[in-house]
């Protein structure tokens, strides 16, 4: 796995196409590409009651971003300097975690599938 320096540029959490919370960490990158990480769903539908409902899975996920980047709200990871865990070279990077550049509050990196295989996803 690969890892680049980049920057946030933008990160919050939605409700959009068809009620799916998600979240979506805007980043520019040291040589000057964006992307956009997440798009992750962080809810599932619950057949009986009709609607989407909340998950620990999504919880979990939620909660290791921030301890991650050592924040207590998604808005405010806005500027901080990120290393992007991923696949691949330049245009054809895959973000697949993402992780402080400080070591100093003893944190790992969010591998994403790693956080839904302790779930079973």
């Amino acid at each position: 796995m690969n890892k680049q320096l980049a920057k946030i540029r933008k990160a919050g959490l939605e409700i959009k196409e068809r009620g799916i919370l998600n979240f979506w960490i805007h980043v520019d990158y040291e040589e000057g590409c964006s992307q956009g990480i997440g798009g992750i769903a962080l809810d599932t539908y619950d057949r009986d009651k009709k609607e989407r409902v909340g998950t620990a899975y999504g919880c979990e996920m939620i909660r290791r971003i921030l301890t991650a980047l050592n924040v207590d709200d998604f808005s405010d990871m806005k500027g901080k300097q990120i290393w992007v865990y991923g696949d691949g070279e330049g245009l054809s990077f895959k973000p697949a975690g993402i992780g402080s550049l400080r070591t100093e509050h003893d944190k790992p990196p969010v591998i994403f599938a790693d956080v839904a295989a302790e779930f079973g996803l």
